[in-house]
């Protein structure tokens, strides 16, 4: 698999402080869908993956915290139990979903990227 191919990606992580844990949600949540809570879908190459993860490697604390990714195939079947958490007509199973989510779901742009040192309370 190529690394400058985008792929799906599923982005999940565990902050165990609320001040980082509001840091690395926005900071994530400009790139990629909410799948549930500390989990988005992110549809990146491995360098944009990695960028973002640099990113996010300045809000954690690497001794606390946990921050994963994991490539979903284009062709997977996804299970879920509980309310359905897509719009109507969108199913998780795979790039060409994800990529109907972000369209429906995708950031404004006028909102702030989090590049940068975060910010001070």
């Amino acid at each position: 698999m190529s690394a400058g191919r985008v792929k799906t990606w599923l982005v999940a992580y565990d902050i165990r402080e609320p001040r980082r844990l509001r840091r690395v949600h926005q900071c994530i949540k400009r790139e990629g869908t909410a799948v549930q809570y500390s989990a988005f879908a992110v549809e990146a190459d491995d360098a944009s993956l990695d960028a973002l993860l640099q990113r996010l490697s300045g809000h954690i604390d690497r001794r606390a915290d946990d921050v994963r990714a994991y490539h979903i195939p284009d062709h997977c079947q996804v299970w879920h139990l509980g309310r359905d958490p897509w719009p109507d007509g969108v199913q998780l199973t795979g790039s060409t979903a994800i990529q109907q989510l972000l369209q429906l779901t995708s950031p404004h742009p006028e909102e702030e990227t989090c590049d940068g040192p975060p910010p001070e309370p």
